[in-house]
């Protein structure tokens, strides 16, 4: 490792000032023993330097796409990020993997180095490796685990039992389960479990062009990849006898395992949106509707960033509402959704409608609080539940933001809000 710098201040000590946080142990070696000076081999291999960071805008943030309380900290070659989100505490820790393409972003670890590791392991996970979009090329085609120095130091971080995976060919239940049991990136890795546990053999070998070739709507293949439960029987018979396949190679879902990552998801990081539509499909896939419509009641409201909905296949609803869960109480029990503002402005296909009334629903929410803490709450909502519909919005919720992030005692929350809005500012001239 290289030195720390020999001036009065540390790196760690400018970041925390200029930020007006705490930062958590394994950021503070980051950044004072100069990790982020190397260059990795895997997705993830370009830190951005303190100097950077320290800027009035730093080029790394994406104001108005990127919810403001993340600061990008490591990208790719294609523009997501690794971020550490800074929490209400006023502390920076919990990494936030941020995607360019549709601004969806997924806790990976509550320090950088356990979404290190995550990231270096992933591929030894079991279930398959859905991404949110094919990439051009292939990020992990150079990776060198063992050579690499940023997962060198990641690991270094660990406990033996989490740092002896680098070195050796474990299962991939036994890695998960290591994982799992050490709490590194727990969020993260149940996502995969879910996948896992879902994951059907026969999906593999049909896409949208095999599908098309067959006379299937490709909606409906998407339904069936989610839920076996839901393919017709005279459906299957068509894909088995194209791929010559028995009914053996059927189904195989593991919905109660799913439901389980999903129930434990939502205990460790109450604010995403696909665990809800996890655990409640489960229940009614049990029959038990009232517990499925509590379940999806409780996960309308997350938002629609945190769906994963194009990796766990819940994306075939997105004709009948914006939000997987909001389509399924509008198909089980309608008239709770019609007596809601909220729920009934995310019925429907009219995205932009759907996003500048659930906007403007958490800004007038803002308004009726007197507490600061929960205004800001509310506004951060009303940027990044389905997005605002233009960088003017953001504009002005950023500065409303900073007001009550400052008011609310939050010092971090306002100083990244004013970077962030400082972006805007420069980049986009509002």
């Amino acid at each position: 490792m290289s030195v720390a710098p020999s001036s009065p201040n540390r790196w760690s000590d400018l970041i925390s000032e200029r930020y007006q946080c705490a930062l958590s142990s394994d950021l503070v070696d980051w950044f004072d023993h100069e990790i982020w000076r190397q260059t990795g081999t895997s997705e993830y291999d370009r830190p951005v330097t303190p100097d950077e960071l320290l800027a009035d805008a730093p080029d790394a943030i994406w104001p108005g796409l990127m919810p403001c309380d993340l600061l990008p900290i490591i990208g790719d070659s294609i523009g997501n990020w690794l971020c550490v989100r800074i929490g209400e505490n006023n502390r920076m820790g919990e990494t936030i993997q941020w995607y360019h393409g549709g601004g969806d972003w997924m806790p990976w670890g509550q320090r950088l180095s356990d979404a290190i590791v995550f990231e270096a392991l992933v591929d030894r996970l079991p279930g398959p490796r859905r991404q949110l979009a094919i990439p051009a090329e292939i990020p992990k085609q150079n990776f060198a685990p063992l050579d690499d120095p940023l997962v060198r130091w990641a690991f270094e971080q660990q406990t033996p039992t989490v740092s002896h995976l680098l070195t050796t060919d474990a299962p991939c239940d036994s890695i998960a389960d290591t994982l799992l049991s050490s709490h590194v990136a727990e969020v993260a890795v149940r996502c995969e479990l879910v996948q896992s546990s879902l994951h059907q053999r026969w999906s593999d070998s049909v896409d949208s062009k095999f599908a098309q070739s067959i006379g299937f709507d490709w909606n409906d293949v998407v339904q069936w990849r989610f839920d076996d439960a839901r393919m017709p029987n005279d459906a299957w018979r068509v894909i088995a006898r194209q791929l010559g396949l028995s009914d053996e190679d059927r189904g195989h879902q593991d919905w109660d395992a799913a439901a389980e990552h999903g129930k434990q998801c939502i205990e460790q990081s109450p604010d995403l949106l696909w665990p809800w539509d996890i655990a409640g499909y489960a229940e009614e896939r049990r029959g038990r509707v009232a517990d499925a419509m509590d379940v999806y009641r409780e996960g309308a409201y997350r938002s629609t960033f945190t769906d994963q909905a194009v990796r766990i296949n819940t994306h075939w609803t997105q004709s009948q509402a914006v939000k997987f869960c909001v389509a399924r109480m509008q198909q089980l029990e309608p008239e709770q959704v019609f007596y809601s503002s909220y729920l009934k402005s995310l019925v429907g296909n009219n995205i932009q409608r759907s996003q500048n009334d659930v906007y403007q629903y958490w800004i007038d929410q803002s308004k009726q609080t007197v507490e600061d803490a929960e205004r800001l709450t509310l506004l951060m909502r009303a940027g990044w539940d389905l997005g605002a519909a233009s960088m003017d919005h953001y504009a002005n919720l950023l500065e409303a933001i900073f007001d009550a992030a400052t008011n609310a005692g939050q010092h971090a929350r306002a100083a990244l809000a004013k970077a962030h809005r400082q972006c805007l500012r420069e980049r986009y001239e509002v």
